[in-house]
């Protein structure tokens, strides 16, 4: 076992600021995060649309993802099904969540993966009254692909796909707090009329509502 001796409080305090500076070099994927929190900056998504299942929203809205991705906040994509017990339990932590957040930069996309033709998902909502919560069904052929349900996927201010949490998530935990607030204090990039896709957004965004 290797002894180290030091003399003097001068080293003593030389030796703790080498330690802090190694300790506060590691990146950012070494230090703490939800347990199942997953970094993986290289997964793309597929364009999927779903719709909002309101009763009184006729026809119903449909709502294009990427748009969504436009509009500089974080979006939290979270899949759910109403067969899903820990789902279930999941939502209500996500309703308070939402409520915290109300007025940030942050949306919450609830998308349940339920045949919208049986009518569970609204008889789900009309049972149990969520205020920030909407109940959106997937409708594209084309969804996220994912090992089981929930699973919730991060999104930052820039579009960009940055993690996911598979299983059931601690919304009012201390480090999914400070997650969060990360992602919403991060500053968007700025669009430009040199960037076709910032320019041309709003117009894009029609052409799809005509064809699909």
């Amino acid at each position: 076992m290797i002894k180290l001796k030091i003399k003097s409080p001068l080293s003593l305090l030389l030796f703790a600021a080498l330690v802090c500076t190694v300790i506060c070099a590691l990146p950012f994927s070494a230090q703490a995060l939800p347990d199942r929190y997953k970094v993986v900056p290289q997964e793309t998504l597929p364009d999927f649309y779903f719709f909002e299942d309101q009763p009184w929203v006729n026809p119903p809205k449909k709502i294009h993802f990427n748009d969504l991705l436009e509009e500089k906040k974080v979006v939290i994509l979270h899949l759910w099904a109403t067969s899903c017990p820990s789902c279930i339990a999941e939502l209500k932590q996500l309703e308070k969540a939402a409520t915290e957040y109300m007025n940030q930069p942050l949306t919450f996309i609830v998308l349940s993966l339920n045949d919208p033709r049986s009518g569970v998902l609204r008889n789900y909502f009309n049972r149990n009254r969520y205020t920030h919560l909407k109940p959106y069904h997937n409708a594209s052929r084309t969804r996220p692909a994912i090992k089981g349900l929930p699973t919730t996927l991060f999104f930052n201010r820039n579009g960009k796909l940055i993690g996911r949490i598979e299983g059931a998530a601690k919304w009012q935990d201390d480090e999914m707090s400070r997650l969060l607030q990360r992602l919403i204090e991060e500053e968007p990039e700025e669009n430009s009329v040199f960037n076709p896709k910032g320019f041309l957004g709003p117009w894009i965004a029609r052409v799809k509502n005509l064809f699909y």
